[in-house]
This record gives C-alpha cells, structure tokens and sequence, in this order.
C-alpha cells in the first residue's frame, strides 16, 4: 500500500508539473488572485493595490495615500502549492473519482483563499515591521506555502484515510 501510494503520488507530480508549465498555470493563477485582491483590498486593509501598470515602481505595488509598497511575492511560483495537494489527493486509496475530484475542487479553493488572505495581509505586515509583524509574516508565509497543502489533504481525505490506517473497519471486514 504504502508504495502504491508513494508511486502514484511522484506520477501525478511529474504529470502535474507538465501540465502546470504547459498551461502557464502560474501566469494565470497570479492574475486571478491580483485580480481578486485588488477588488477587495481596500475594504480589507486600506490599501490599493496596483499591478502591471506603466509607471509603477514594481509590477505589484500597494498603495495608501502617498505611500507606496512593492510586493514581493512571486505568485507564480507560490502557485505550485498545488501539485503537492493535488498529487496527495490523488495517490489516496479508497476516494474514488466523484470524491477525489469533490476534495480537489473544495480543496483547492481553499488553497485559493488562504493565498488570497496573505496577500491581503501582505502591506499589514510589511508596512512598518516589528518584532510581531515578522512572526506573523513568517508564520503565515509557513502556513500558505508550506502546511495548507498537507493539512487540506489530510483534513479533507481524512475519512478515507481512517480505512486505511484501520482506525475504523472497513466495510468489508463485517
């Protein structure tokens, strides 16, 4: 089981790493999120937020008054958080094909929002760090890139999983 598992997780990476370069995923994810962020931002922290403008001092600048704040994240890249929770998604036994694609669709907005909520927390964060504000932005940055994928999986599958760890009998062993 275990290397069924850990097979046909590196087969769905190394497929998913195609179709993300292939697709320009990074590309259009950033403008989706951009996009998203820059609707609600204001409301949200204050802040405006610009991106691929002529004149701008980066291709992504917060702005609050006469303050301006690149933003530094690459979004693209940050993207590839997918893979990770995608692969997992599919290498879980016992899903099947309406769950697996209803755990990615869920999972996977999510994953969406969390990115969202970071960049939203971005010019919070950044504009006049302390102590407190690098904790939170390191923390968070943890949280988005690096735990959302394995949490989601594991919160998301987790009813799948207790079979397969023999938490609860399987519908076949009464």
């Amino acid at each position: 089981m275990k290397w069924r598992f850990a097979g046909t997780f590196l087969a769905a990476f190394a497929v998913l790493v195609i179709v993300w370069w292939l697709t320009a995923f990074g590309q259009r994810y950033r403008a989706v999120v951009l996009a998203t962020v820059q609707l609600i931002s204001p409301a949200v922290n204050g802040w405006w937020l610009a991106y691929d403008q002529p004149g701008l001092v980066d291709p992504v600048v917060y702005r609050s008054g006469s303050h301006e704040l690149p933003m530094l994240l690459n979004l693209p890249q940050l993207s590839m958080g997918f893979l990770p929770f995608l692969s997992l998604v599919i290498a879980t036994p016992g899903l099947g094909v309406r769950r697996m694609a209803r755990v990615a669709a869920v999972g996977s907005l999510a994953y969406f929002c969390i990115h969202v909520c970071v960049v939203l927390l971005y010019p919070v964060i950044l504009d006049q760090p302390n102590f407190l504000k690098d904790t939170i932005g390191v923390f968070s940055g943890l949280v988005a890139f690096v735990l959302a994928p394995l949490a989601l999986w594991f919160g998301l599958t987790y009813p799948a999983l207790r079979s397969v760890w023999q938490l609860t009998p399987t519908p076949n062993a009464r």
